[in-house]
């Protein structure tokens, strides 16, 4: 209505029912004080109902006329009927749009506390895997191992071993599952724990040769394969402490990398196919010597991306390049196994995207000291 002291109720009991009124229809003039106003038009809104304001240009000046159609207050009926048909003719949509954002705000609370669950449940895997790896080296002889390892998410397809065969001997394994996330990484705790390191029976023992340990793998694998099939890659070494000799065998793997003493480099190829693959596949071993000085790097193929080809980003930035072999021979002057590792982490750390890196990254650093200089 109009007047000097016009006050708007806000929509309720004396209302009536707030379910019976399908659209509101208020006349402000330059004389109403519009008392009450944004109240009732917070009600309508919150009852998802149209409210149509007719009001003249100083009454626009002194009213809040967010959320409500607006006509002059001079409009003719036909303007004000057909504002009205097409609030009235909206409101069972909006009705039905309402009930569905109801639905689909429950729904969220509900996706929102399962997601805070699963992420609770990865830091936990995460964290138990972590507790699984080796925390520190053996130190047998003139050998001196260090490991970088730096999962992609929550938890990591990579996973390495190194464990003191006998007095003398030492074996240094690492994998990788084909896969990211947590059935990569249950794979590779599985593969790890399941690594046969040597034979024990009638009082002795035979060291398992590399080769053998990563058919006996492979078979196991494929024995327990249900309907998915999950691959993986393998490198295991067993090394003489005392002499460096060394037997090496890969399984699908990146070829392990020798950095030489006297400045070199050179790249181990090993045949023997992806484990979990082909029941029958064969495994060769590799008779390397590491003699005072050299080192012995065992990587997973997210060196392959973990330096860039293009340094500025572009989309070819994450194609697989060889450059990590660069960067292993800039760092081969470090001091020591720790040395090295913590300057290839810093240079991953330098690089385009490394903090949201591609793949898993791990690697394995073995060096024969000056202390097994002696031994032959």
């Amino acid at each position: 209505g109009t007047g000097s002291e016009a006050e708007a109720r806000p929509l309720g009991p004396g209302c009536g029912s707030l379910e019976a009124i399908s659209a509101v229809v208020i006349l402000l003039d330059s004389r109403d004080v519009p008392h009450g106003l944004s109240d009732l038009l917070d009600a309508a809104e919150e009852a998802r109902i149209g409210v149509l304001m007719l009001i003249d240009d100083a009454g626009r000046r002194r009213a809040d006329v967010a959320g409500a159609a607006v006509e002059s207050i001079d409009a003719d009926d036909a303007t004000v009927s057909a504002v009205l048909r097409g609030m009235l003719g909206r409101q069972q949509e909006i009705e039905r749009l309402g009930r569905e954002l109801a639905v689909a705000t429950r729904f969220t609370g509900g996706l929102r506390g399962e997601i805070q669950r699963m992420q609770e449940e990865l830091q936990l895997a995460a964290q138990v895997q972590r507790e699984f790896l080796p925390r520190t080296f053996p130190e047998v002889g003139g050998i001196r191992v260090d490991a970088f390892w730096r999962p992609a998410s929550y938890v990591s397809g990579d996973v390495y071993e190194v464990d003191r065969v006998d007095e003398r001997h030492l074996g240094v394994f690492i994998a990788d599952a084909v896969g990211h996330g947590v059935p990569a990484a249950l794979l590779t705790m599985v593969i790890c724990r399941g690594l046969p390191a040597k034979e024990v029976g009638n009082g002795t023992y035979r060291i398992l040769p590399p080769s053998e340990a990563l058919a006996r793998i492979n078979a196991d694998m494929i024995s327990h394969q249900g309907r998915t099939t999950r691959f993986a890659t393998a490198v295991y070494c067993v090394i003489d402490t005392t002499t460096g000799r060394t037997t090496l065998s890969a399984a699908g793997h990146p070829h392990p990398v020798i950095l030489r003493a006297d400045g070199t480099m050179e790249l181990v190829e090993a045949p023997g196919g992806l484990l979990g693959v082909f029941e029958d596949e064969t495994y060769g071993d590799v008779e390397l010597e590491l003699r005072p000085g050299d080192r012995l790097l065992l990587h997973s193929d997210g060196f392959e991306q973990a330096f860039p080809g293009d340094p500025e980003g572009t989309r070819h930035a994450r194609l697989p390049t060889k450059r990590y072999l660069d960067e292993f021979m800039a760092v081969r002057d470090a001091p020591d196994v720790s040395a090295f590792v913590q300057q290839v982490a810093r240079r991953i750390d330098m690089q385009f995207g490394s903090v949201h890196q591609a793949d898993d990254i791990t690697l394995l650093v073995v060096e024969r000291t000056a202390a097994g200089e002696g031994a032959a």
